[in-house]
């Protein structure tokens, strides 16, 4: 009867760890998936804007694309990445309707870059706030009140 006992524990323990194993698998797999996915994602905003940087697209066009693609692709900081392609996509829009100038259009641009390695808030926080200076300055350049100072 004893040798049963020790038959049925080892065959509970082969068991556990034949489902742990099963489970870090699993895990793995799916880490495996989702990392894959945010390199193609990464491989294809690089390649993309090389052509909005050669004027082959429009910017606004690419950050659309990238947000639909973005969207479309599991990740794990998502919502950051949907808001700051949101302000890129906005500032572009912008850009190309005169609402600001090139240089507010790339510092938008540069001040996410810069801080979306640190920080995903700030950088988007900072990117708004670089926009907001984008369009007061081009309003005012416009000898116009800026909007955002006439809602103060």
């Amino acid at each position: 009867m004893r040798a049963l006992g020790y038959h049925n524990a080892m065959q509970f323990t082969t068991n556990r760890v034949a489902a742990a194993a099963l489970v870090l698998f699993l895990c793995g797999c799916s880490l495996y998936t989702e990392i894959h996915n945010g390199q193609e994602l990464d491989n294809w905003a690089e390649d993309n804007e090389l052509l909005a940087r050669s004027g082959k697209i429009k910017w606004s066009e690419y950050y659309a694309q990238y947000l639909q693609k973005a969207t479309d692709t599991p990740g794990a900081d998502q919502a950051f990445v949907m808001e700051r392609l949101g302000i890129l996509a906005t500032a572009a829009r912008f850009y190309e309707q005169g609402r600001i100038d090139k240089p507010g259009f790339e510092s938008v641009q540069n001040v996410i870059a810069k801080y979306q390695t640190i920080d995903n808030p700030a950088a988007n926080n900072f990117g708004r706030q670089a926009l907001v200076q984008a369009l007061e300055k081009k309003e005012t350049a416009a000898g116009q009140q800026p909007a955002a100072s006439a809602v103060r």
